[in-house]
């Protein structure tokens, strides 16, 4: 992750049309070169399909860069508490483990400080845009999968879109929670380098959003 994109200038915003054109395009090749030498039904290719959408998802989100504002990233106290009993926690502590949250960590986006947290919690509305998007796109593989009676296929896209997608979403949610508290409350100047949850930035499941 290179840090939350800024609003897209008025010439930036004449080519974000037809890079993201490019970029889907570009996608599609290199899926269908993966369907064609992996197999469709592949568990490999499943996992191919979320990373090649993840990252053509990460450039179009710096193309437009969407102010991405809204009651939709507002969070509930609730909807944290359903997040936690869902296992957000565990989530997060597999992405640990695996090494993900010290890859994406970005000192650009926050560096301990009060005032990095802003970008902080803008990071997390772009990375939760991306994946939600991402998570619906991805339906329409699984439908198709069912559809032509591939199990196999279905239940490895379907599997991946909830470990790559809907957790991610949930933790960004959490996150972002836990750092307007921290906004509204105006705490002291440095809140600590690996953040308000020990993260160390923002972390957005496998792909930095």
């Amino acid at each position: 992750m290179t840090g939350p994109p800024e609003p897209a200038s008025p010439r930036r915003s004449r080519v974000a049309l037809p890079a993201s054109a490019a970029v889907v395009l570009a996608s599609a090749a290199l899926l269908f070169a993966f369907g064609r030498s992996l197999g469709l039904r592949s568990p490999v290719f499943a996992f191919e399909l979320h990373f090649v959408l993840m990252a053509a998802a990460a450039v179009i989100d710096r193309l437009f860069a969407p102010a991405l504002r809204g009651p939709r990233f507002d969070v509930s106290p609730r909807e944290v508490a359903l997040y936690e009993k869902l296992g957000v926690g565990a989530f997060l502590r597999l992405l640990r483990i695996v090494g993900w949250t010290a890859l994406t960590r970005d000192r650009n986006v926050f560096d301990g400080s009060r005032r990095s947290l802003g970008s902080y919690e803008r990071a997390t509305r772009h990375g939760e845009n991306a994946h939600t998007w991402l998570f619906l796109i991805v339906l329409a593989p699984v439908a198709w999968s069912l559809a032509r009676g591939w199990w196999d296929a279905a239940w490895w896209i379907g599997s991946m879109n909830v470990l790559f997608h809907a957790y991610p979403v949930m933790l960004q949610r959490t996150q972002r929670a836990r750092l307007r508290r921290l906004l509204d409350r105006r705490p002291p100047e440095v809140v600590g380098p690996d953040g308000p949850d020990g993260t160390g930035g923002p972390v957005s499941g496998p792909v930095a959003g």
